[in-house]
């Protein structure tokens, strides 16, 4: 019997070990680096471009001083970081590189954002690409920061001064734990949260296969397309959806509801780990506003 106990004792101590060690692991894999940003003045409207038929990305004019050109970046809440695509910046002397980080300073509108320390993702350079993309504008644009992305009038505004009147009774708390932007929400009576991450662009919720075949309408035709996400060639399955998502004072329909295949396994242990239904794009607010007051943590969708 004391052998027994030892044993169990043992394998507690051992599960206990594993668990914390894998909050752990998790915790500082996805934890960012300090805010490498110096950002200024409020931008006014900066007009949305879309790339792709079906709203594939969100894209930003981007201007260097000095230079007339027009570059593009994707506005992406999922990711933590503003980084640029270094073969798409390869021939731009307004950026400098030094020990694989860049040097720049850029405007959106009237917002300068400027550092020393961007970082960079290998990217394939299409020549054939009529859009001069070169970068991603990532959640640190968001960190202390109020903005606001009017999906109505297809425009972005970036360090706002001041509360826009129009929110100003219809905010709700958030969480934006390691520059991710996680919003509770009710979905079948259900309290659930939810990662809102504007790279998903063309679809409404993401979430896992086993959610999705709940969410899902039974008798709806299912739509599969491949797509690349980074450098992982992904099958999204896409179902129709008779719900609604309720979050503080808005309902919104979910038309669609869609599961990937090709996600890392870290990726979906993520969502796993941090208790989040899904991810939602901005296909779902497309006839919405919505204003992100990362500095109080409070949001506004109308």
């Amino acid at each position: 019997m004391k052998l027994f106990k030892k044993i169990v004792a043992a394998f507690l101590l051992t599960f206990i070990l594993l668990l914390v060690g894998g909050f752990i692991y998790f915790d500082q894999k996805f934890t960012p680096e300090e805010n490498y940003l110096t950002i200024k003045n409020e931008s006014g409207k900066i007009p949305i471009s879309w790339l792709g038929n079906n709203k594939n990305a969100l894209l930003l004019p981007v201007h260097f001083r000095g230079n007339p050109e027009t570059y593009w970046m994707q506005f992406d809440t999922g990711s933590p970081y503003t980084l640029f695509y270094s073969e798409a910046i390869k021939s731009l002397k307004e950026i400098s590189a030094d020990n694989g980080r860049v040097k720049a300073s850029f405007c959106i509108g009237n917002t300068e954002i400027s550092s020393a320390n961007f970082k960079t993702f290998k990217n394939e350079k299409n020549e054939n690409d009529s859009v001069k993309i070169i970068g991603t504008i990532g959640a640190d644009v968001l960190e202390d920061r109020k903005t606001i992305i009017n999906f109505k009038e297809n425009n972005v505004v970036l360090n706002l001064s001041n509360d826009p009147e129009i929110f100003k009774n219809n905010l709700s708390d958030f969480t934006f734990k390691k520059r991710k932007i996680i919003i509770p929400a009710f979905l079948k009576g259900k309290k659930e949260k939810f990662l809102y991450d504007s790279g998903t662009s063309a679809y409404e919720l993401l979430t896992a296969k086993e959610i999705w075949e709940n969410l899902k309408m039974n008798n709806s035709k299912i739509t599969i397309e491949k797509s690349q996400s980074w450098k992982n060639i992904l099958t999204a399955y896409t179902a129709k959806s008779s719900l609604q998502i309720k979050f503080q004072n808005k309902e919104i329909p979910l038309n669609n509801v869609t599961y990937v295949e090709g996600f890392s396994q870290t990726q979906y242990l993520l969502m796993k780990f941090s208790g989040m239904t899904g991810m939602l794009g901005n296909k779902i607010f497309l006839k919405n506003n919505i204003y992100i007051d990362a500095l109080h943590h409070k949001i506004g969708i109308n």
